[in-house]
């Protein structure tokens, strides 16, 4: 159903009081995009004037937003006269992730209220542990993954497979793993998805950006994070076929090419624009792989500048607005026609599209690199191609490895950085420790280990948390998870900055700390950028072991590379209390110019790689 007007909060409240369901979800939807499009908005904004003239700050006015918003919400979802609908149905999948965002910034973090309601709730005579089909729908909405109920998912899933499916995939996908407890519950329910998703026999959920959100945001969990990954992609082929989508034979040699020709690689880029993180760490390699590959890219026309398009021989535009399903059968067909001899997708898993590729055949050698590193769990990827001093341990992976040698995949500096920022000098008593990290990298081993620093060091700290990927509930939800680690005062959270804003705060900073156990790559070239030394936990999975290859390429002191909690709060502290240690670390690295040490290396190494493996195979 379409809606004529805006979003405002007024309007949403009477929809609902008036039971017009289908006209709220169409107005929370427009709400929806509008955040997407200004995520920091001031939401009085959006309340009536008198309404938000009625509070002191704009802390409290958002909060009673969020309030609000959350009562209607479940008002409606327990209220017996809303009846479901495919495209109701649809409508919150779709927008439960920011409903549990919503829910997480109110004061109580949470939609238990109405959650007890459904619990209640009988079906005819049935007894107190079961059930109807119709509240596990409704639950599967509300239950939110901060909640203080432990909800039995076997009781959902007799109930109705699907919602207890769909509600575990929701919480297993989150992009903030949130509170303690909200982690908790969502790595028990990755061990449960784990030994259930596959008996999801049909296609896809509708909704590919749960079954996305899954695939990526579980690397963020601890425990046995990737398993997962398995059912997904055993669900991933499943629709795939349904529509035809299959491996095609690449056993057969394929037509004889001009003499002399390069051979065809294809490669999937998911975002290409100047200054992507992806650019930075594999545009270099990319287009040195020239040299051995004739290379054409696959990408949305508003992910690739003209900048982008010059690093490949030709690029092919996805059609805008085409769904995921024709975007592989586009890719298929011209990989049928035009015969590449390798497939190479610089990252798996920030787009529903490499998922699915990583799950068909189109090229006789197929490679996925690590711009989201994490393993595939995918017998279509032949090789992972990974820096040698980044692996870890091997057995992370379940792919073999194409080990380029630590200089074989040198970076390029960010395009949008045109000077390296000055720091402005400024008397204080204090220690300024910047944290830029997304809010998935943030988690409560971290806010724990966070915590001991606050506590040990001398004199006092304060730590800056630069969240991008963020909105304004998810600040909201950070800070209330945060308040229950560090004391009120010693911290401050910051949204999105333009990049050279961000590095003109960096600049600022006295030192940071790189998140674990998924770290950093490009937010550590940043830091060395600035000259602003750091902290970090090496481990044996690729995302945290690259930390300390970074430090080390860079010739940082080893003591600067933890490989305990202990350890990382013992390094951090030290270097907080040390103000004449930082200074002068700050001072080599600006006159020795580290962060060189990252754009130096050997980029045609990749493409002579897979040129061997590609011949090694045909011999």
């Amino acid at each position: 159903m379409e809606t004529s007007g805006v979003f405002s909060l007024e309007r949403f409240e009477s929809c609902i009081n008036g039971e017009d369901f289908d006209e709220a979800l169409a107005l929370f939807g427009k709400f929806s995009e509008r955040l997407a499009r200004f995520p920091y908005m001031n939401l009085a904004d959006l309340m009536s004037h008198g309404d938000a003239r009625a509070f002191a700050n704009r802390s409290e006015s958002d909060e009673h937003f969020a309030s609000r918003v959350c009562h209607a919400l479940g008002s409606m979802l327990v209220n017996p006269r809303f009846t479901w609908t495919d495209v109701r149905l649809q409508s919150l999948q779709a927008q439960r992730s920011l409903i549990w965002s919503i829910a997480a910034a109110t004061s109580p973090g949470h939609t238990d209220r109405f959650v007890r309601e459904l619990l209640a709730r009988r079906q005819g005579n049935a007894d107190a542990s079961t059930l109807s089909a119709d509240t596990a729908r409704r639950l599967s909405i509300l239950y939110s993954p901060e909640s203080r109920i432990d909800l039995d998912i076997a009781r959902l899933w007799i109930a109705d497979r699907s919602s207890a499916l769909s509600l575990a995939i929701g919480i297993g996908g989150e992009q903030f793993g949130g509170s303690a407890i909200a982690c908790a519950r969502r790595i028990r329910l990755l061990e449960w998805l784990t030994g259930s998703i596959d008996k999801l026999n049909e296609s896809p959920p509708l909704d590919l950006t749960s079954l996305w959100a899954l695939y990526m945001h579980c690397t963020y969990t601890e425990g046995n994070r990737h398993a997962v990954k398995q059912g997904i992609n055993g669900l991933v082929r499943l629709g795939l076929a349904n529509f035809g989508l299959t491996d095609l034979d690449t056993t057969k040699p394929p037509p004889e090419r001009e003499r002399n020709a390069r051979p065809l690689m294809l490669v999937v880029a998911e975002s290409f624009n100047s200054g992507h993180s992806i650019v930075r760490t594999h545009s270099a390699t990319l287009a040195a792989a020239r040299r051995c590959f004739e290379t054409v890219a696959f990408c949305a026309p508003r992910s690739i500048d003209d900048a982008g398009r010059r690093v490949f021989d030709r690029t092919i535009d996805l059609p805008e607005g085409a769904n995921v399903l024709d975007q592989v059968r586009l890719i298929r067909d011209f990989a049928q026609t035009e015969h590449p001899s390798v497939l190479y997708m610089p990252s798996v898993g920030m787009s529903v599209l490499t998922i699915f590729l990583s799950n068909i055949r189109v090229a006789p050698l197929q490679i996925a690199a690590l711009g989201h590193p994490a393993t595939t769990h995918s017998d279509r990827i032949d090789y992972v191609s990974v820096e040698d001093d980044y692996v870890g341990d091997p057995a992370c992976f379940s792919e073999k490895l194409m080990r380029l040698p630590k200089d074989g995949q040198p970076y390029i500096a960010s395009s949008l950085l045109s000077a390296v920022p000055a720091r402005t000098p400024v008397g204080k008593n204090h220690t300024d420790i910047a944290i830029a990290a997304t809010p998935m990298k943030l988690n409560p081993s971290f806010f724990t280990a966070c915590r001991a620093i606050v506590q040990r060091a001398e004199p006092q700290v304060h730590l800056h948390f630069i969240a991008s990927g963020s909105n304004v509930f998810t600040l909201m939800h950070l800070n209330r998870v945060l308040s229950e680690y560090l004391p009120s005062g010693s911290f401050t959270i910051h949204g999105f900055l333009p990049y050279e804003e961000y590095a003109e705060q960096l600049a600022n900073m006295d030192m940071f700390l790189s998140p674990f156990p998924f770290g950093n790559t490009n937010g550590i070239v940043d830091a060395f950028t600035v000259g602003l030394p750091g902290i970090c936990k090496t481990g044996p999975e690729v995302f945290e072991h690259i930390d300390g290859a970074m430090f080390a390429r860079a010739s940082m002191p080893e003591w600067m590379v933890a490989t305990t909690v202990d350890d990382y709060v013992e390094a951090a502290v030290r270097l907080a209390n040390n103000r004449d240690e930082r200074e002068a670390l700050r001072a080599w690295m600006l006159e020795t110019k580290v962060v060189q040490r990252f754009f130096e290396g050997r980029p045609e190494v990749f493409g002579e790689m897979a040129l061997a493996l590609l011949e090694q195979r045909d011999a």
